[in-house]
């Protein structure tokens, strides 16, 4: 199954998602966490999904600026959200993948090295499917 933003919905149910977001919780409980991409991904879980265990302190999107108010979070622009210093960073994108380049190629060279991952995360199996599908 190719994950789009027409079906994220239905990837979300058949993978029980609330279980990563539970892992995700116990992994950084008391830790500072950004999330960075205001996506449908984003608000497809947000409006589906318990997530009030992840200590949230922001979004981060290129679009927005600093200070505003994005689904009941804070807002931080894509180049200074890291001046809040996280613990770590969600990435809320389905292609999470173009962040991270972003992160490594002009974030990690101006503020130093940070903790991020995937909130979406796909198993082995997930991606050998996605490679050999027709």
């Amino acid at each position: 199954m190719k994950i789009t933003n027409d079906n994220i919905e239905e990837y979300l149910i058949k993978t029980n998602f609330q279980k990563r977001i539970d892992k995700l919780a116990t992994k950084y409980q008391n830790k500072k966490v950004m999330i960075y991409g205001a996506s449908m991904t984003f608000d497809k879980i947000r409006e589906n999904y318990d997530i009030s265990k992840l200590n949230i302190i922001g979004i981060a999107d290129i679009r927005f600026e600093d200070g505003q108010e994005y689904a009941g979070y804070k807002t931080y622009n894509s180049y200074t959200f890291l001046e809040e210093k996280p613990d770590v960073v969600l990435i809320a994108m389905l292609e999470s993948e173009i962040a991270e380049y972003f992160f490594e190629d002009t974030l990690v060279p101006k503020f130093g090295d940070f903790k991020y991952e995937p909130l979406m995360k796909y198993s082995f199996f997930q991606i050998l499917k996605e490679l050999f599908a027709p």
